[in-house]
């Protein structure tokens, strides 16, 4: 039985998640295919909790100025302090996708491209000086209980160390896809894979 290479596991382990796979985007350039294609788990999904927290919030502390309980008032306070920017930040971010391609990693709102990084950049470069992943301090469960670890993503520039883009919270399977911007190089003519180390492509022969 012939094993997948860790760049094809981690494409067959994250097409699943891909939105509308059957309508590549208008934006896409001549032999520039999908690699991957994620959304972040809290602004898509976690502003509904910090909505809850934020309505909580608000009611201990009408409760509170109401009833003349000061500690009520205090601590919807704090419900209120804590959940507020996090529907905040949610409602913002949500609906916003990225898209990991053959030429680029692109974030995407509404159909709207926000911004792009070119994979040239991370050619061949250490992949602890461009992803910077922190693990939640505790994972959730999908619908048949099994746990699913999210991942807070930030792509960096491999030069001065600066956020280049913030993925937010993804599923652990999504940075697999991530790990292989700097191990494959694409062709912008043929959109033949090359191994980083090549300067021209193995296919048509043109520079890379």
């Amino acid at each position: 039985m012939s094993q997948q290479s860790p760049f094809q596991s981690a494409q067959s382990s994250v097409m699943s998640m891909q939105a509308n796979p059957s309508a590549p985007p208008s934006w896409l350039q001549p032999h520039e295919q999908m690699v991957w294609v994620g959304e972040t788990q809290y602004g898509n999904r976690g502003w509904g909790g910090g909505l809850i927290v934020t309505i909580f919030g608000a009611l201990l502390v009408l409760g509170g100025l109401f009833g003349g309980s000061i500690g009520a008032t205090i601590v919807g306070g704090l419900f209120f302090i804590v959940g507020a920017p996090l529907t905040y930040a949610g409602i913002k971010q949500g609906g916003t996708r990225f898209y990991l391609t053959s030429f680029r990693l692109v974030r995407v709102k509404r159909g709207t491209v926000l911004n792009q990084i070119s994979r040239q950049i991370f050619r061949g470069k250490n992949l602890a000086t461009f992803l910077r992943v922190t693990q939640a301090p505790s994972g959730k469960y999908d619908k048949e209980w099994v746990k699913v670890v999210n991942l807070h993503v930030d792509v960096l520039d491999p030069n001065s160390g600066n956020v280049l883009m913030s993925l937010g919270w993804v599923p652990a399977p999504s940075v697999q896809a991530l790990e292989t911007i700097s191990q494959v190089v694409y062709c912008q003519y043929c959109g033949r894979s090359n191994p980083p180390s090549n300067n021209a492509c193995s296919e048509c022969g043109a520079s890379l």
